[in-house]
């Protein structure tokens, strides 16, 4: 056998066998088994006669039979029976590819972008190479050196040495005409690789472990935020009228238009509608209507309409409504709300100001607040069927946006109708299955939220607290933190500096705590509006205004700074794209003047310093000189011509003044 298989007279082939084509098909995983089983039932028949199948003549119809028993097409039957021959007759190779994909090699990845995030501001870094990482040895040895230079300096060496489409060093005459002596233009930043992946390959070059000098201190005063929700429970014995609100909001199925266009073509998406209703007799209390994301400064307004009396609310929407048929108002002692709006330090005013507990739903359970969400379902009942701009759940509707296209409501219109539901539900719907109390029943009180009202504030009052509108719309503000400082109050979160004649006036400005601590002091904003903010002291609330460093910011909203600051970023971004080129210059300059400086420079012992001090004055005598000179020729064209008579007519040159730096020189 050696001999044929020298002179190739049998040739001899490796069978590379993946390892899971080796194992029992007992230990194969459950796909694998069932490809397996079902591929091994279809040739069954072929393999257990194995040798006639092999050894069958043409017409004999071995294939055929189980082609029309089974009804797979030829192709698959042979393909099945040549896998099992391949791998080796074993039951466990079916479960690999087979037919033309028997020996496909699958093509191995490659990057054609850089991974990772995107960048901010503008695309930085590229897709490192071989060259690449070369470079950054480079920079680890300038890096590794005894005192060397930051990381920072370190890549901005890479990039003028390796990272230029051009490095100019202009002669004198031109650079008095440029104002530029050196000057880099780097490439494009998405072909030079960033600081932060110079930084990650340092970083695991030092095993994840940078030297001290180069680690940014972090304060050791963190503030952390609340993340342990305060649970709470629907199904609790709830015995009155306002001592329970249930709070929720929902991206309500209705397309709006604008209110500013007559012709009602200007489309603006769905609303999202607020109620509050109460639990014991199931009122609705609340209202509130937005185009707003859901958030603390749309759910405060649903509770402040809430608090307040409705009929200065009609006057405001301009509707001819009577609150006669709608008086109920004030602050419960319980709101039920979900965690989104309200687990936050944003939300903390109403929970320490106002005489409420608020508790939150679980995730995921709706049913935590039934009543709520059942009265959304019942409300939108109205517009099924009836409204054109009513979002259906049919898919070829949404595809086509059949709601959008015949949108004719605006907002007050939907106010309107949210309105005049109300009103129905609260004084005419009879509520289905309320469960009546046997005093109710003594009483003969009907399951009609505006009775159940009434009867409840009579014979079970003291959980419903009315609170004076402007009292509570200052309660409800939202709450923020700000630190104190020599130069004035900063707005932690919004990053805005503000002054106050209150803080200055009780010295809270110039009080130092230990370890460089801040003190810090709550405040009250509204989010529409940066200019002012107030301060909470034992004394009451207290103004502060805008600093005139952020001027720029007056009459904007919040979202708006944080708009026109993201803004901002990016023209810093790509001016400084701008400027790292000029300073790569100032960079190689300094360079060039310290090697030429000690190439020139000759070896000699330290003098003491009272030689250094001589050596300092006569130094000086240029400038002295210099100086005198000018003084002496501003005042001869300047002065000496408007005096009639100048007590000496002497050139400037020729002044005695010189003699004494003569005398100095000797």
């Amino acid at each position: 056998m050696l001999a044929q298989l020298e002179t190739e007279q049998i040739l001899l082939f490796e069978m590379d066998w993946p390892k899971e084509a080796l194992q029992d098909i007992d230990s194969q995983p459950e796909w694998r088994r069932e490809k397996c089983i079902a591929r091994y039932a279809l040739i069954g028949p072929l393999v257990d006669d194995l040798e006639n199948v092999l050894r069958n003549d043409y017409g004999q119809g071995c294939f055929q039979s189980i082609i029309k028993e089974t009804g797979k097409s030829k192709q698959t039957v042979y393909d099945c029976f040549y896998a099992f021959l391949r791998m080796g007759r074993r039951k466990s190779g079916l479960s690999f590819p087979i037919g033309k994909n028997s020996n496909h090699i699958p093509k191995q990845r490659k990057q054609y972008v850089k991974p990772g995030r995107p960048s901010r501001g503008i695309a930085r870094g590229k897709l490192l190479n071989e060259r690449d990482f070369d470079i950054f040895k480079k920079g680890l040895r300038w890096y590794g050196q005894r005192n060397g230079p930051s990381i920072l300096y370190v890549y901005n060496k890479i990039l003028r040495k390796h990272y230029h489409k051009s490095r100019v060093k202009n002669d004198f005459l031109t650079a008095e005409k440029t104002g530029e002596r050196f000057k880099v233009v780097l490439l494009p930043p998405d072909e030079i690789p960033s600081y932060n992946q110079f930084y990650y390959w340092l970083v695991k070059q030092f095993g994840g472990n940078l030297p001290k000098r180069d680690k940014s201190r972090q304060n050791a005063i963190e503030n952390k935020k609340d993340n342990a929700g305060r649970t709470g429970n629907a199904y609790m014995h709830v015995i009155g009228p306002g001592q329970v609100f249930e709070l929720d909001e929902t991206p309500f199925t209705e397309e709006l238009v604008s209110v500013f266009d007559p012709s009602r073509s200007t489309k603006i998406g769905k609303g999202t509608l607020y109620f509050i209703i109460d639990v014991f007799t199931k009122l609705i209390v609340g209202l509130f209507i937005t185009t707003e994301n859901p958030s603390y400064n749309t759910v405060k307004q649903a509770i402040f309409n809430a608090g307040r009396d409705k009929q200065g609310w009609f006057d405001e929407l301009g509707f001819n409504f009577n609150a006669k048929y709608w008086p109920q108002s004030g602050v419960p002692t319980i709101i039920f709300v979900d965690k989104a709006e309200f687990h936050n330090k944003v939300s903390e005013g109403p929970i320490a100001d106002l005489p409420v507990v608020l508790k939150f739903s679980r995730s995921g359970r709706g049913d935590d607040k039934p009543n709520i969400e059942q009265l959304f379902h019942i409300f939108l009942r109205y517009f099924m069927g009836v409204s054109q701009g009513n979002q259906t759940k049919s898919q070829q509707d949404i595809a086509r946006q059949v709601a959008r296209k015949n949108a004719c409501l605006t907002i007050p219109e939907l106010y309107q109708i949210a309105i005049v539901y109300v009103l129905y539900h609260n004084n005419n719907r009879k509520l289905p299955k309320y469960p009546l109390e046997r005093e109710m029943v003594r009483d003969k009180v009907p399951a009609i939220p505006v009775k159940l009202w009434e009867w409840g504030m009579k014979n079970r009052p003291g959980y419903l607290i009315n609170v004076p509108e402007d009292e509570l719309y200052m309660k409800l503000l939202a709450k923020g933190e700000m630190t104190v400082h020599k130069y004035g109050l900063f707005l932690k979160d919004k990053g805005l500096l503000y002054n106050c004649d209150w803080t200055l006036a009780s010295g809270i400005q110039e009080r130092k705590l230990k370890n460089q601590r801040c003190l810090t002091l709550a405040c009250r904003y509204n989010a529409e509006l940066v200019d002012i903010i107030l301060i909470c002291t034992d004394d009451g609330l207290k103004l502060a205004t805008l600093d005139h460093k952020d001027n720029r910011f007056a009459g904007l909203s919040f979202a708006q700074v944080a708009q026109q600051k993201d803004k901002e970023f990016k023209e810093d971004a790509l001016a400084a794209e701008e400027e790292i080129q000029y300073l790569l210059g100032v960079d190689e300059f300094i360079e060039q003047k310290l090697l030429q400086a000690n190439k020139e420079k000759v070896s000699g012992s330290v003098p003491n310093i009272s030689k250094i001090k001589d050596n300092r004055k006569f130094e000086a005598l240029l400038n002295r000189h210099q100086d005198m000179h000018r003084f002496l020729q501003v005042t001869q064209q300047q002065v000496l011509p408007q005096i009639k008579n100048p007590p000496y007519d002497q050139d400037v040159s020729e002044h005695k003044g010189y003699a004494e730096f003569d005398e100095d020189d000797e």
